[in-house]
């Protein structure tokens, strides 16, 4: 067991990588063999259910990419139940502060450090030695996604286990009151460039939902986690330029 998004994280380099809502197996093979350093399956605001999880982590095979679940929410047993399904690692939506990112945390690791149950199921892709690493290479990014957060954000980001922050750009929006036009209003984009700021103070690694232009953006400033894409816009974007290369063509 290595994940290699952890490890390039602790030294200090970006990671990119793709997210993913369907239950197709196929899909899921497809998107894993591409490469990216992480597939995030997300549960939170795809049709999944565990099942479906467990069909996509084994989809998945052997893939090099790292496997990090979205959680519905911030519930002990849904972390432990993506964790046990061979995820290597879990982000967790709307977590309003300090308190709750020590829950998800402590809930994605085994004693003597948290309160996770044994039960692992799929270690045929972590190793026959997972217990004894798992704390060690289990991927914890909490989402930073509430006014609460933020008041809180000293102390978020000093729980130990935090591997990492994700920034859910709409709904941070949302609840700063940015509910009209908001991408265009600059105090959106100096709240992240804060986020980020802190960020770098405590060194945990910043990330947000993206898409390729503005992560690479934000990777320039010093942030480090880009989710590129989502399967699906892949799939509609190539279909679409060929058919427009097709349409192109005819017209002449």
């Amino acid at each position: 067991m290595l994940s290699k998004t952890k490890t390039k994280l602790q030294q200090g380099l970006p990671v990119c990588g793709v997210s993913a809502g369907t239950s197709d197996p196929f899909l899921t093979e497809i998107i894993g063999a591409a490469g990216f350093d992480y597939v995030l399956v997300d549960m939170q605001h795809a049709p999944l259910d565990p099942n479906d999880l467990y069909q996509r982590i084994k989809g998945l095979g052997r893939t090099e990419s790292d496997i990090i679940v979205r959680v519905v929410a911030n519930k002990a047993w849904m972390i432990g139940q993506a964790l046990d399904m061979g995820a290597d690692g879990v982000i967790i939506p709307l977590v309003d502060n300090a308190d709750e990112a020590k829950l998800a945390v402590s809930a994605a690791k085994y004693p003597p450090i948290g309160e996770r149950s044994s039960g692992p199921r799929k270690t045929w892709r972590l190793g026959s030695d997972y217990m004894s690493k798992a704390n060690d290479e289990i991927i914890v990014w909490p989402q930073i996604e509430t006014k609460g957060a933020i008041d809180d954000i000293d102390a978020f980001l000093r729980v130990e286990g935090v591997d990492g922050i994700m920034i859910g750009p709409t709904d941070l929006a949302l609840s700063l009151g940015f509910s009209k036009d908001r991408w265009n209003d600059p105090k959106v984009e100096e709240t992240f460039q804060y986020i980020l700021d802190k960020c770098k103070e405590y060194n945990v690694p910043w990330g947000m939902f993206s898409g390729i232009d503005d992560g690479l953006k934000w990777v320039k400033r010093g942030g480090q986690i880009i989710t590129a894409g989502h399967e699906l816009q892949y799939i509609k974007g190539g279909a679409a330029a060929d058919l427009q290369s097709f349409k192109t063509l005819m017209s002449h």
